[in-house]
């Protein structure tokens, strides 16, 4: 209550300042004054005395509050709780509610979900789902038949003509819950925008009309392929598609009246076969999971790309350059390949970038690494090449006279700028292959090489987060792998040519 005071005084202060010039603006305004707010302190009745500023300016600040404080200040004062009911971002989170807590972790007790749950009922027992613009929430309790009853009247609540986001999370595995579909096509189908749903069923039987949506994200939602497109149709304002884990679509088929999309993410979704895109203006695509028949359509848009399944670096070389012609980026994960890249039939006539990440202790240990040469063949236009290595099964580190390594002078590359190598190993396909940049990339200005299997460090810093744990075996065959590359690779690098050794670091990977 102090800080309520203190923020009334500094606020007649404000009044009272700059000559009147501030309250004499706003009388001038149409709104009518607030009245005079009644309020208890030490059990006594108090009145507040400060400048009697019209009513949507209050609102306004009020609206301005961490949903926390606007909740408190409606239940010590009348106005305030007036523009509490109408309150707009309602966000009911484990952080919000129950920092405390971690709610996720299995051995919270019963009790406590409790108290979370009931909490939530009280805030929005006060407010009367009037002007609700953004509805957060993340349930937790098991979802028996009087938790889905609650959950459907708080949904039922909260989802009203002019909603724009909806975000629900069901973190319960028990008694699986569907999503009303029906709210979604009488109260917001004109205004919402942006809809996120996790865990849960959605079972649409007919068009929803979903006009205003722009961005749909579903993660573990059980959804056929016929329910999707009741949701997708006349959503013509779509410029964003996630789906994760929808483990019941078997056919996905983006349609063409999504003129407007732009981003489309599939991932995961373990029963998909078939990827068929109508939509014209895709310009960002990831895909992981099974490999599966792709179909990108008109896909001359389509400018980065990812993609995240077993052989996915002779895939995409493959299958690609003629699929997405007009591509500037490309990003690979793979976890196991063929021994070598197959030989390049078309190219990537405007790749820029490219990063290829591979990761998974069975990776082949006797992958070429050399044969990725087909890729710098491929894109003429390359720029930057990343390569990172996770974790290298054992193999054998090379030893002897460079003489005996392989050569390719035939193969120029004239625009490739940039390197870099994390997880470097004295493999001799990857010895092979560093040297075969510094030797035929003209254009080359830094390569890097960081022979520590950890995708990102720390700046050394005490009081910041440190690097990924690494075990001792890999930080020892890092330090073997620098002196490797003092013995092959420094006396190859042209004088053009920065380049940078990473050793591990000090502070985290120090033996």
């Amino acid at each position: 209550m102090g800080s309520i005071q203190r923020e009334q005084k500094r606020n007649r202060g404000c009044a009272q300042s700059k000559n009147g010039c501030i309250a004499s603006s706003l009388a001038t305004r149409n709104s009518p004054p607030c009245r005079p707010d009644v309020y208890f302190l030490d059990g006594k009745k108090m009145r507040y005395l400060g400048p009697d500023l019209p009513e949507d300016i209050w609102r306004h600040i009020h609206f301005l509050l961490p949903m926390q404080d606007a909740a408190r200040l409606g239940c010590v004062s009348h106005s305030f709780l007036q523009s509490w009911r109408c309150y707009p971002n309602l966000t009911f989170t484990n952080k919000t509610m129950c920092s405390k807590e971690n709610l996720r972790n299995g051995t919270v007790g019963w009790n406590v979900i409790r108290d979370y749950t009931h909490k939530i009922d009280c805030v929005l027992a006060n407010h009367s789902g009037a002007g609700v613009r953004k509805f957060k929430l993340e349930y937790y309790a098991p979802c028996d038949a009087v938790s889905c009853h609650q959950l459907n009247s708080w949904l039922k609540m909260a989802v009203t003509p002019g909603i724009e986001e909806l975000d629900f999370t069901l973190f319960s595995k028990e008694a699986p819950f569907d999503f009303p579909c029906k709210l979604l096509s009488d109260q917001s189908q004109h205004s919402i925008q942006h809809l996120r749903l996790l865990n849960c069923g959605l079972h649409p039987t007919f068009q929803l009309g979903l006009r205003s949506l722009k961005m749909l994200q579903m993660c573990t939602v059980r959804i056929t392929d016929d329910e999707l497109g009741c949701l997708l149709s006349n959503s013509f304002a779509l410029e964003h598609l996630q789906l994760l884990h929808c483990d019941d679509i078997i056919h996905l088929e983006i349609p063409s009246l999504l003129q407007r999309l732009k981003f489309l993410e599939v991932f995961e979704c373990s029963n998909l076969h078939v990827i068929e895109n109508k939509a014209p203006n895709i310009s960002r695509f990831r895909f992981g999971g099974y490999e599966v028949q792709l179909s990108l359509g008109e896909s001359l848009k389509v400018k980065n790309m990812m993609l995240h399944h077993s052989c996915a670096i002779s895939y995409a070389v493959e299958n690609l350059p003629s699929c997405v012609p007009n591509l500037l980026s490309l990003t690979i994960y793979s976890s196991c390949e063929k021994i070598d890249v197959p030989v390049v039939s078309s190219k990537f006539l405007h790749l820029k970038f490219l990063s290829i990440l591979i990761f998974g202790g069975y990776f082949n240990r006797d992958y070429d690494y050399l044969s990725l040469v087909s890729y710098f063949d491929a894109a003429p236009s390359l720029e930057k090449f990343v390569l990172y290595v996770k974790r290298q099964s054992k193999y054998e580190s090379f030893q002897g006279d460079t003489s005996s390594l392989r050569r390719m002078p035939d193969h120029c590359h004239k625009k490739l700028k940039s390197v870099e190598i994390t997880g470097f190993c004295p493999q001799k396909s990857m010895v092979e292959l560093t040297c075969h940049i510094l030797k035929n990339v003209r254009s080359l200005k830094s390569l890097t090489l960081d022979p520590s299997p950890v995708n990102n460090r720390c700046s050394g810093n005490i009081l910041d987060k440190g690097c990924p744990p690494l075990e001792t075996a890999y930080i020892r065959e890092a330090h073997r792998t620098i002196l490797a590359i003092r013995t092959y690779i420094e006396g190859e690098v042209p004088p053009t040519v920065t380049l940078s050794v990473l050793e591990p670091c000090a502070r985290c990977h120090a033996l």
